[in-house]
């Protein structure tokens, strides 16, 4: 049995990884298949602490990780596949791994970006193609863009991505050209994308 199991391996993972293991709490941490989250697929980042003149994506999670393992972080791939979480002790059925027990559990997952999968996306990212505004709004300071996000206007509110055909705090001038289908409300109702 572990104290402490973390399943996930970006920024909140590994930082919780780096504290339990201080902490004498001897984490197993599980990765899946994306190691190191989204930072392993952007290039410099330039808005996490400590790093005034930036780092790369993946070196900053490489060193991370690093620095849980330094404390006795224990890492092992695999799909979790369940997790009980009925009881103490937690129990999570994980690939290639049959059933680990834990103390206590940190479900650290983060998210993935979505592609719409047209022609050129993926080899431009970085190269004016993004899928962070909060992260990369910044590189788009006082230029015409267009965003094809779909999301509630309550979400876009708290983000510096702009409704339709206006101006933000960081371009000029943005229009939205989410095809409607793509438009969800969080219950999940079709609405009318702002821009089509």
């Amino acid at each position: 049995m572990y104290k402490s199991i973390i399943i996930g391996t970006g920024p909140s993972g590994l930082t919780a990884a780096i504290y339990l293991a201080r902490a004498n709490m001897k984490p197993l941490v599980i990765e899946g298949p994306e190691p190191g989250g989204q930072l392993t697929t952007t290039t410099e980042v330039e808005n996490f602490p400590g790093f005034p003149e930036g780092i790369m994506g993946p070196e900053l999670m490489a060193n991370m990780r690093k620095q849980a393992e330094r404390f006795g972080a224990e890492f092992k791939t695999g799909w979790v596949n369940s997790v009980d979480l009925s009881e103490r002790p937690f129990k999570l059925q994980v690939e290639g791994h049959g059933e680990l027990v834990a103390e206590s559990l940190i479900i650290s997952t983060g998210a993935s970006a979505k592609y719409l999968g047209i022609p050129g996306e993926k080899d431009n990212v970085g190269r004016g193609v993004s899928t962070c505004a909060t992260c990369d709004g910044f590189f788009f300071r006082g230029k015409k863009l267009s965003s094809s996000v779909a999301a509630t206007p309550r979400w876009r509110k708290r983000t510096s991505l702009p409704a339709s055909r206006r101006t933000s705090r960081w371009c000029t001038a943005a229009m939205n050209c989410a095809p409607p289908k793509l438009c969800r409300t969080a219950r999940g109702r079709t609405r009318k994308s702002a821009g089509s």
